[in-house]
Order: structure tokens, then sequence, then C-alpha cells
């Protein structure tokens, strides 16, 4: 009997100008997200890989001398731009795209400091930070926005519609339990827009592929997948809530009204709103600025003055007293620099994570949270660019110690220009930097979005049962 029903619906609803009109919208807009994103990738591309390139010669030029890359650093570490980007643009034009690993710029008694990484200039919280505005046409506004809409539009008469009409009544006369028609009207609702969106998908795809823009691999194809399958969810959670809202009225009219109010709230003005006013809440943080490191490191610099940190190093072997107290000075210089733009980080991505978790009280927002994990874009995609560059300045100061050890001419004094060696080093043995995105990070990323998305439908669900039951025919 369930099938009947479904395969009854399906056809109604396969037959209707909604099912038309939503067919021919989100196959257009999928085009036009498709073509957009032809021209744009491929100028992303070609302004990575030539980024990348003068990294890499400027990487190349420092390798002449050992305590160049000491000082100097391995230069700028560029992000890689996401092929999926169309899928969930995010808020990447307001993120830092790349991170610099460069001197200290501080002086002192002729000696700088080592090399450390230098984020972009990472601006105070925003609400584009927590729910990006929606600029442009991707997957996430077309499944959030439109999708979500025709969800409503499918199902705001569904039980209200048969009342009216009184088809509702000759039906449950067929001994049909009132959990298999609400089951039934689910499924063949969630059928319908599943071709729609899947037709969109594909057609999307294809033009990506016969572009030339797009090349998939199984990592990308699984990412894709969980994007649909999380797309479903959402749109399954608006049918469910179109469904409640229907058997909770006598009147399609009334229930109409009564879900657009409801789309409004929940779609378009929560999200945005919740950002906009948490974005001005600013949660104390470290302030960031030469002053705070400055007077950290002047502290230092007295107690090791005290110490005898006057006296220079030299090259006389053994290391003299004098070397090896500008060692430590420097490794701890270097630390507390470290430690210091830590908390700093730490304390604005907190805010923002705050905030973002305020903000998951609207399922459009965790849609486009789980997208962006996904789809490798937006505000977690950068926290992931982080821990690549932190793992690789990890990386290439082992690299420099190592390469320090090789030589036998070497005091073998870490970070004191008189202590380690001065020799030319070979380009192909320095460690290059790679923005690696891994499929296992997004799926973690991913799944308490998930859970708490079919956690809506759930509820909503449920409440669509309980209501159908206990409705008056």
């Amino acid at each position: 009997m369930l099938w009947h029903i479904v395969k009854r619906e399906l056809f109604e609803q396969a037959s209707s100008l909604r099912f038309a009109l939503a067919m021919l919208l989100t196959v257009f807009l999928m085009i036009v997200n498709a073509l957009g994103h032809i021209d744009e990738y491929k100028t992303q591309q070609a302004e990575y890989g030539q980024k990348v390139a003068e990294s890499l010669t400027e990487l190349e030029q420092k390798s002449s001398n050992l305590y160049n890359l000491v000082f100097r650093g391995p230069g700028e570490l560029h992000k890689m731009p996401s092929s999926l980007s169309f899928c969930a643009h995010g808020s990447e034009n307001n993120l830092p795209s790349l991170i610099s690993g460069r001197y200290s710029g501080w002086n002192w008694g002729g000696r700088s400091g080592l090399w450390r990484l230098k984020y972009d200039a990472f601006p105070p919280i925003t609400a584009t930070d927590i729910f990006p505005i929606f600029l442009k046409i991707d997957w996430t506004l077309i499944i959030s926005s439109v999708l979500s809409f025709l969800s409503l539009i499918f199902t705001f008469d569904a039980i209200s519609g048969e009342v009216e009409h009184g088809t509702l009544r000759l039906t449950l006369s067929n001994s049909v339990a009132r959990r298999t028609v609400l089951t039934g009207k689910f499924l063949s609702s969630l059928i319908s827009l599943g071709v729609v969106l899947l037709s969109g998908v594909l057609i999307n795809l294809l033009l990506l592929h016969l572009s030339g823009t797009l090349q998939l691999n199984a990592q990308e194809w699984s990412r894709i997948t969980g994007i649909f399958v999380v797309g479903m969810i959402y749109i399954s959670v608006f049918i469910v809530l179109g469904l409640f809202v229907s058997t909770l009225t006598n009147n399609a009219s009334t229930s109409l009204v009564i879900l657009l109010l409801t789309w409004v709230i929940w779609v378009i003005l929560v999200p945005p709103m919740v950002g906009t006013i948490m974005s001005g809440i600013n949660l104390p943080s470290i302030d960031r600025g030469p002053s705070t490191v400055f007077f950290a490191r002047n502290g230092l610099l007295e107690r090791y003055k005290e110490r005898g940190l006057d006296e220079a190093p030299t090259r006389t072997r053994p290391p003299t007293p004098a070397t090896l107290l500008w060692a430590e000075f420097m490794g701890e210089e270097a630390q507390e620099w470290k430690r210091l733009n830590k908390e700093f980080l730490n304390a604005q991505i907190y805010q923002i994570q705050v905030a973002r978790d305020f903000n998951r009280i609207s399922p459009t927002a965790i849609l486009q949270y789980t997208i962006e994990s996904f789809a490798g874009t937006g505000f977690q995609r950068y926290l992931n660019f982080m821990k690549n560059a932190e793992n690789y300045e990890t990386d290439f100061n082992a690299f420099l110690i190592s390469a320090d050890r090789a030589d036998p001419d070497s005091l073998h004094v870490p970070f004191v220009r008189e202590g380690m060696s001065d020799k030319p080093v070979s380009f192909e043995s320095i460690p290059k930097f790679q923005d690696r995105l891994r499929l296992e990070d997004a799926f973690k990323e991913a799944i308490l979005d998930v859970m708490l998305l079919f956690l809506f439908f759930v509820v909503l669900f449920a409440g669509s049962h309980v209501s159908f039951q206990r409705k008056e025919i």
C-alpha cells in the first residue's frame, strides 16, 4: 500500500506545473553556476601556480647559504584553491590566502631573530566569517534557498489541501494507516526533489568536465557524494516541515502563509542576523602587534644581558659560553613570539567558533558549514591551511638542523650564525610546502553538522506523525 501511494503521488507531482518549474529553475541555476566557475577557477589556478613558482625561485636563491634559510625562512606559503569551490564559495574572499615564512623583523647588536610564520592580516570577527552573505550562485545557495523553498511548495497542501477537497477522508476510509499516507507523501516529495537536484548536479558536472575545468578523482567524487547526501537530508527537513504545518491546518492557503513566514525567518533572516549580532561581541583577546612582542622580548633581553649577552658569539671551537648563551636566547625568543602569536590567533578563532555554534540554530547555516567542509572552502578550510603551514614549519626547522649536522666544519650550535654552517644547501633536498586537502578531515569536520541536520529531520517528522494521528478528518 505504501508504494501504491508513493507511485500515485509521484505521478501527480511529475505531471504538475510546479515540478516542471522546479526542474527548469534548478537546471538553469546549475548551468549559470558552471559557466561562472569555468573562467574563475582557471584564473585562480594560473595565479596560484605563478605565486608558487615565484616562492620556489626565492627559496632556491636562499639556498646559497644555510643560515640564509635559518634567518629568512622559506618565503610565502600559498593556500591552494579548491577545485570544488563552485559547490560552496563561502567567505573565501574575506579570508587570507597566504602565510609568510620570513625573518623576524627585529635587530639588536647587529643580529636578527629566526624566521617565523607570519599570518596575513586576520580581521576582527565579522558577520561573513560566521555566515557568508550569498553573493555568488553556488550549490549551497541553490540547495539552501531554492530547493528548500520548493520543498515547501511541494508539501504545503499535502494534507490540508486533501482535507479541503475531501480526498483524504476517502483515502483513509480504505483502511490505510495514517502513518502510511504520511510516509508515502514524504517519500514521493523526496524522490521528486531528489530527481530535480540530481539532474541539476549531473548537468553542472558535465559542463565543467567538457570545459576541461574539472577532472575529478576518487576523493573529489566522494566529496561530491557527501554534498549530495547532505543536500538531500536538508531538503528532507523542509519536506517534513511542510508536512508538519500542513497537518496543523485545514486550509492550504493558511498552511502556505505559515510556511513562507517560517522559511523567511529560518533561511533568510536568522543566519545573517545572528552573524551580525555576534560580530559585535568582541571577547577579550591578546592585543597583536609590535608592542606586545617588543615588551616580551625586551624583558627577555634584559634577563639575558644580565647573564652576559653583550659578549658576541664566535666560531671558536669548542663553542664559547657567549655562543651558547646567544643560541639559548634566540631559541627562547622565537618560542615566546610563537606563543604570543598563537594565543592571539586562538582568541580570535574561539570568537568565530562560538558565533558559528550559535548560528547552528538554523539548518541553513548547518548546511553551509557542512558543504564548505566537503568542498574545502570557507573558515574551516583556512584552519586546515594554518595547520598545514605549522606542520611545514616543524619539517623545515628539522631539515635546517639536519643539514647543519651534516657539515663537519659547523659548531652545531643552532640559531646562531657563528654556530651553524654557512655552506650552500641542495635546493632539491629542501622540503617544499604542499597545501593538502584530506578527505578524512572533511568527514570529521562534517559529521557533527550532519547529525544536527538529521536531528532536525527526526524531530519534525515525529511532530508531523503525532499531529497527523491526532488530526480530525
